[in-house]
This record gives C-alpha cells, sequence and structure tokens, in this order.
C-alpha cells in the first residue's frame, strides 16, 4: 500500500481527527510491540483504514487512552487500545507488503536505490518472517500479486490489466477481515477498486518520472506524453473507479468509525485526487 487512503481535514469534527490518529498511534504501538521499533518505517495510512474497517465490520471494542509517542517519548497523544485481531494483521498487511516492495526495487532499480533497498530487506527481513508466519495467506497473495504485476509490466499492459494485480490482493485482503464471510461480496468489490484506485493514482504520482526513465506506466503513451491532457484523462479514470468504490462501500453496514470512513470514501479520495492531478499542473495549464 501507498498511503493515499487519507480522510479529508477540513471536513473533519475534533473528536473525529483525534479518534483517527488514535488509531494510527495504536497501530504503531502493536507493530512495536510485534516487530520492534523499526517497523515505524512501513507505518502508512492505508493499514490505518485497514485496521478501522476491520473493528467496525467485526464490531469490536475499542478505547482510547493517553500516553506517548512510540516514535517521539516526548510526544504526547491518544492511543487506541483493542483487543481484536484488527492492528495484528494490518501491522503483517504493511510489513508484508513493504518487503514485497523492496524486492521489486531491488529488481527494477539503478544501483543506488537497488543498493538502499537491499540494505533495507535486511533490516526487515526477521519482522517480514515474523509476520509471514503469523499470516501466511497474505504472504501468499502478495508474492502471486507482485508475480502478477511483473507479468503485466513486462508485457506492457494496458490501464485496466495493469491494475488488475493490486486490485485483486487488496480485494482478497479485504474478504479476510469479513466476519464469518458476511459481506464478504461487496468487501471483495469494495476492496478491488479501493487497490485499483491505488494502483492508478501511484501511477498517476510517478508519471513524469517514468517518462523521463522510459519507465513502464499504463499512462505513459496517453496523448503523447502531454503531461496536462494525460492527467485530465487520469481524472476521469480514477472518478469511474471512486463511483465504484463508493457504491461498494454502501452495501455493508458501517458502525464503528463510520464518520471517519464516510470521511476518506466521499472527501478524502476526491482530495488527493485532485492534489495529484489537477493541482500538481495547474500552472501549467495556465500557460498553455
Amino acid at each position: 500500500m501507498f498511503g493515499y487512503l487519507r480522510p479529508f481535514k477540513d471536513e473533519m469534527k475534533i473528536r473525529e481527527y483525534d479518534l483517527y490518529k488514535s488509531v494510527y498511534c495504536g497501530l504503531c504501538r502493536s507493530m512495536k510491540k510485534d516487530y520492534g521499533l523499526r517497523s515505524s518505517l512501513t507505518l502508512n495510512y492505508d493499514c490505518t483504514v485497514l485496521a478501522m474497517l476491520y473493528m467496525s465490520l467485526n464490531n469490536d471494542s475499542y478505547c482510547k487512552e493517553k500516553g506517548r509517542c512510540t516514535v517521539n517519548p516526548l510526544k504526547k497523544c491518544s492511543i487506541c487500545r483493542s483487543d481484536s485481531e484488527a492492528f495484528a494483521f494490518a501491522g503483517a498487511v504493511s510489513i508484508i507488503m513493504t518487503y514485497y516492495k523492496l524486492l521489486d526495487t531491488i529488481r527494477d532499480s539503478g544501483i543506488l536505490k537497488k543498493a538502499g533497498a537491499f540494505f533495507l530487506r535486511l533490516f526487515f527481513r526477521r519482522s517480514y518472517k515474523r509476520a509471514r508466519k503469523s499470516y501466511p495467506l497474505i504472504d501468499q497473495y502478495t508474492s502471486e500479486m507482485m508475480a502478477s504485476q511483473s507479468e503485466a509490466e513486462e508485457g506492457n499492459a494496458g490501464i485496466d490489466k495493469a491494475a488488475d494485480p493490486t486490485a485483486g490482493l487488496i480485494s482478497r485482503i479485504c474478504r479476510m477481515i469479513c466476519p464469518a464471510g458476511a459481506f464478504s461480496a461487496p468487501a471483495e468489490s469494495f476492496g478491488y477498486y479501493v487497490g485499483r484506485w491505488i494502483y492508478l493514482m501511484d501511477a498517476c504520482d510517478d508519471l513524469e518520472k517514468d517518462i523521463k526513465k522510459n519507465s513502464f506506466n499504463p499512462f505513459s503513451s496517453v496523448y503523447e506524453g502531454d503531461i496536462v491532457k494525460t492527467m485530465a484523462y487520469c481524472n476521469e479514470v480514477l472518478n469511474m473507479t471512486a463511483a465504484q468504490i463508493v457504491m461498494s462501500y454502501e452495501l455493508f453496514p458501517v458502525g464503528q468509525f463510520r464518520e471517519i470512513l464516510d470521511n476518506i470514501v466521499y472527501y478524502g479520495l476526491s482530495f488527493q485526487q485532485k492534489k495529484y492531478t489537477e493541482d500538481r499542473y495547474a500552472d501549467r495549464e495556465a500557460v498553455k
């Protein structure tokens, strides 16, 4: 996961944002306990959303308490605690996906990035083995996704085929968090389109860099490299994907964290899209 799933703070109440931050800190604290302080480097907003969705769908109890930041002990913060498996599950997803991302960087990057990724891989190897032992299915699904992704990119796949491996992985992960199979159909659909949206957002984010380096990007051949027109097209594709996310999200009952998850789905997605497509190239549009 890449950290694009974020709430739109301007539309949140103070108590909602404080609860959101407490879940983030709770996940960080749980990962430190399971994998050591190094795991904080893999923490991202997407897995925070996964933890909230897990607790919501399973109606897991939680509480907030005052504490100190794991990374900066001088900083006070609110920490969400729960006896459920939500934090352990989300933490394992973060560790496993980070490890495979490093393997991908080692395979495809230049010598400097390759060397850095190789060092980080050794640094996270013990944590990865622990996560793999606890959640072998997540590891299996991620490994299969990486193989399919590599095949799609080597074949210079189009947008749909290139996005499908990540979409399929997140769909499987969302199915795993459903209680005894309940809500599995809408959860799989929601996960699929969230995964597709995340992949496409990352492609938009890297587009200009990939064009310069002649690296694979499903959008690079659109409008023959005209970045402004291509980004407008990217936004259209993302809008269609976001609409499917909304339709799937509304099919299963979300109780706890409803206000926060609503904010992310109804406001956060569009805000992130605008940030990485329209806003980034607004000055170039004006010049034209």
